[in-house]
């Protein structure tokens, strides 16, 4: 293996590792090597040796979302793999690899495994139905589920007892709150409620000695890690005053602008200021709350802050192109629905992007991001809100001219010929609102209480 990538390895986030009885420190990875995600197991023993090995290299397609347990010592770990249409897991159990396929009626990801009482595996996938679960034996027998609200995040502990107790983030139908529920070999507890706040309540986990339940949640763009020792409520604010010329564009690095990592050049946020100001009203304003990095978990957590820092009537909604590595596309879906159902809620005139292509391992990400785009147009028809097309866009882009790959500055963002392309698509679906297709409103300089504003038309009643 080569140095740049033990040294990417040792600086990258590794899953928490599991201790073995003889003090041999376990992780897994799941890591971009030669074009494809491999999942590498890592050991560490007690004299200082690390060994690397690469479970994944005898499967076809992609692989994600690695779990390690143990069974009776001996490190073990499933994971999801995807080949084209067909999706797996892959069982690395006793020194052996086993595959299930599955039939599923969603994308699988996140699965966890523990032993029982009884010496059985027990598997649990999180889905937008609910956890499915079901044994692992030589195959997998009819899945049984419960909890029938989106779930994610699963993690799971055995205790002295062989008692599973599991932890997990679910939709409540306004965000994401930590469950608890406990597998005795036979039947599952009562599921008990953690959290009950207006918070993002995610990836939680167990322990015991004495017994805690710890999380992170988002709080307005903020991370805190909070525990059965410690929470905090939230209390909605009153209405506020809004911007009726102003635009809030909400995102990621592609809504911040990044270009080559220059920060000189210029995203699709001014350019698209500058069609609005010469097109309507030199009043108008869009204002640039991209943050780098950021996925739709975190994007959720920080909207509602962004909202009452910058009352505007407009929000250009573009995010998600980060979840790609990490998430399944129901779960960006319903975290971006969110978004937009807290816009609507300050009556504000949500417009929502799809993500643009990649152009790094194209063949793997861009169904991806089609999937998710998929939901994004449910999202759209759902709140009926414009949907604003950057895909195609970009995927229409002339050949003649260096077809859409030409419209980027690396891997992963646009070069300035695109960001102008974005900015003239959103100019594009601004111009056919209600309001900027009635030339004779008078777009003046004024603010208005939300509860005096025709949400539609944006004049004054």
């Amino acid at each position: 293996m080569s140095f740049v990538l033990r040294a990417f390895l040792f600086l990258s986030f590794f899953s928490i590792p599991l201790f073995s009885e003889n003090e041999e420190i376990f992780s897994v990875k799941s890591l971009p090597v030669n074009g494809r995600n491999e999942i590498l197991l890592i050991e560490k023993r007690a004299e200082g040796i690390t060994q690397i090995k690469t479970l994944s290299r005898s499967f076809s397609g992609n692989n994600y979302d690695p779990h390690l347990f143990f069974y009776r010592d001996l490190p073990s770990v499933i994971w999801v793999n995807r080949n084209k249409d067909v999706q797996s897991l892959i069982l690395y159990f006793k020194g052996k690899f086993a595959q299930y396929f599955l039939d599923l009626p969603f994308e699988v990801s996140n699965p966890v495994v523990e032993e029982d009482i009884f010496g059985r595996l027990i598997l649990l996938i999180p889905s937008p139905h609910g956890i499915f679960y079901t044994f692992l034996e030589n195959k997998i027998s009819n899945f049984s589920s419960f909890f029938k609200s989106p779930s994610f995040f699963i993690s799971s502990k055995r205790d002295k007892d062989g008692i599973i107790w599991i932890v997990w983030s679910g939709f409540d139908g306004n965000d994401w709150e930590i469950y608890l529920t406990k597998w005795d070999g036979s039947n599952f507890a009562t599921v008990e409620r953690i959290t009950d706040n207006n918070f993002q309540d995610i990836e939680p986990s167990i322990s015991f000695e004495p017994f805690d339940i710890s999380w992170k949640s988002y709080r307005g763009g903020e991370v805190f890690i909070e525990s059965l020792k410690g929470r905090v409520y939230y209390e909605k604010e009153e209405p506020f005053e809004m911007d009726i010329n102003s635009f809030i564009a909400f995102g990621d690095s592609i809504t911040y602008g990044m270009v080559d990592y220059k920060p000189e050049a210029e995203g699709y946020v001014p350019r698209l200021e500058r069609l609005l100001k010469e097109a309507y009203s030199k009043n108008i304003k869009v204002l640039n709350r991209g943050v780098p990095g950021e996925d739709t978990v975190a994007g959720l957590s920080r909207i509602e802050r962004v909202i009452k820092e910058d009352p505007s009537l407009y929000i250009l909604i573009m995010e998600g192109t980060n979840d790609v590595w990490h998430y399944p596309a129901w779960f960006t879906g319903l975290n971006l629905g969110q978004m937009v159902k807290i816009s609507l809620s300050y009556r504000m005139r949500p417009l929502i992007a799809n993500i643009i292509p990649k152009a790094f391992w194209a063949e793997y990400l861009n169904p991806r991001i089609e999937e998710i785009n998929k939901y994004i147009t449910q999202i759209s028809k759902e709140y009926k809100i414009p949907l604003v097309d950057q895909y195609n866009a970009f995927m229409s882009y002339p050949e003649g001219k260096g077809g859409w790959r030409a419209l980027y500055s690396g891997h992963n963002h646009p070069n300035e010929l695109g960001y102008q392309l974005m900015a003239e698509v959103w100019f594009d679906a601004i111009s056919k609102l209600p309001r900027f297709r009635e030339t004779e409103i008078n777009l003046r300089n004024e603010r208005y209480r939300k509860d005096k504003f025709d949400f539609e038309v944006g004049i004054q009643k």
